[in-house]
């Protein structure tokens, strides 16, 4: 269930078992040297460590990779003890098996207690392992940390087995925070004790009214055609879509397949999957941002006080923007305009140069002397570095934009909201403010419909030119 929400941890897991595994035979043989001293045995059933060298260096990489054939990185949070405890036990049986086959057709020395003990040993501290690994999921659940707004679709037995499983299970971090309906139960407030948000022809008006994470479709058969539209909706403006249903064509998600409670599922996703190169991007933005911030420390500190000299006012401009999900935080950029800047907007408003939606004037009159500096060159963009830091913005990804701007989107444009905001992308590299408004979000959902590592990098690598020759820059 749900693989794709827990391939990380299920991949840090297996690396877990691997020192786990090492780990097991040392104690194994610890445990077996000191039974030797209170119970000396014949020396001829005495073998020292370096004749499990080998054996060492097989079961290292095997044991991890039998508990990944039956499954037990796969839907990490998502599973029962009983469930874990089974496929360690399973696990460990064929592990058995095939070291005392791997003995007896080799004819090497052993001692049968030290085998069975690292089996042992191996199969607790795993599960040990699995149990906590639980635990600290469930207790951020319980916490009200990591949950996902979820929006219901559907109406009758589908849906209610739904909502039965995820108040059963706390740790798969699913909040249902309202249900869409069928038009025959338009007038009803709530359904199942949930409030209903709307029907199903109005689910891009709702989706536009509220933050939701992933929306779930329980639709019953004879309203799948009614439903489609719903569907349609969620796709174009980039959130995550789970079809507990029938099956629908889609133009822009990418479909995988799942299962809820043995119900046939299909997850429409038009967002990069998690994968090694979304945990190197995490990481090349906090150490880039941090090296970045190190480097340009100096600037910072003479733009700040130019700033503080030159114009009265606070050195940074502190805006609210919307990010992941339409999350609101506060980006921060290098105080470019006069104090009272925004108060001034509305009456500049007819001298606007890009579409209706944003605001750009090449001779802005309400810039300083220093912000025409600093904007041509993008320095002002410096302190969002501390954006990244803290986890709003990424070094790569659409730019972060007003909710008035946001409100006056078109539903397609809505999806650049499905990925983490940007310091640059391609519309950064493409012009800047010589596009219009149009190919800048036809920009940003390329980019999200074609992301990878490498074109995160080639962006990165062109955003230097383009900054140091202050192209599109106003």
């Amino acid at each position: 269930m749900f693989k794709e929400k827990s391939y990380i941890v299920g991949r840090i897991s297996l690396f877990t078992d691997v020192g786990i595994t090492a780990l097991s035979l040392w104690i194994s043989f610890f445990g077996w040297w000191l039974l030797y001293q209170v119970y000396p045995f014949p020396k001829e059933f005495y073998f020292p460590f370096f004749n499990y060298s080998r054996l060492y260096m097989i079961i290292i990489p095997v044991i991890p990779l039998i508990y990944d054939y039956n499954g037990l990185y796969q839907n990490v949070g998502f599973r029962s003890k009983k469930e874990i405890l089974h496929i360690i036990a399973k696990s460990q049986l064929i592990a058995l098996f095939a070291l005392i086959a791997l003995f007896f057709l080799r004819k090497a020395p052993m001692s049968r207690v030290l085998i069975f003990g690292f089996i042992i040993t191996n199969g607790s501290l795993t599960f040990l392992k699995e149990m906590l690994i639980l635990e600290r999921l469930n207790l951020g659940r319980q916490l009200g940390r990591n949950f996902k707004n979820v929006v219901l679709v559907g109406y009758g037995e589908i849906a209610k087995k739904v909502i039965k499983q995820i108040k059963q299970h706390i740790e798969w971090g699913l909040r249902i925070v309202g249900v869409v309906v069928p038009e025959f139960l338009k007038e009803e407030k709530t359904v199942y004790g949930y409030k209903v948000l709307g029907i199903y022809d109005r689910m891009g008006q709702i989706l536009r009214g509220g933050q939701y994470d992933q929306v779930i479709f329980a639709v019953q058969k004879r309203y799948l055609a009614e439903a489609e539209g719903a569907i349609y909706a969620c796709e174009t403006q980039g959130v995550e879509t789970w079809l507990i249903a029938d099956f629908f064509k889609t133009s822009i998600a990418r479909i995988s397949l799942g299962e809820f409670q043995h119900l046939p599922m299909m997850v429409f996703s038009t967002t990069p999957e998690y994968s090694w190169q979304l945990i190197i991007k995490s990481a090349i933005d906090k150490i880039g941002a941090l090296v970045g911030f190190i480097i340009t420390l100096p600037i910072f500190v003479a733009v700040s006080i130019i700033i503080k000299i030159t114009s009265p006012g606070p050195i940074f401009f502190k805006q609210k923007r919307l990010g992941l999900r339409g999350k609101e935080f506060t980006m921060l950029k290098f105080r470019s305009m006069i104090n009272n800047a925004e108060q001034l907007k509305s009456e500049l408003q007819a001298l606007n140069e890009m579409d209706q939606v944003v605001f750009k004037i090449a001779n802005d009159p309400r810039i300083t002397p220093i912000g025409r500096f600093i904007r041509k060159t993008s320095i002002d963009e410096l302190p969002q570095f501390i954006n990244v830091l803290k986890g709003d913005m990424s070094l790569v990804g659409p730019r972060p934009m007003l909710r008035t701007e946001i409100e006056e989107f078109q539903e397609w444009q809505r999806r650049k909201l499905s990925v983490k905001p940007g310091l640059t992308c391609l519309w950064q590299i493409s012009g800047r403010s010589d596009t219009t408004f149009e190919q800048w979000m036809e920009l940003d959902l390329d980019y999200i419909d074609n992301w990878s590592l490498w074109l995160d990098l080639q962006i990165l690598f062109k955003t230097i030119p383009v900054v140091l020759f202050s192209k599109g820059a106003k």
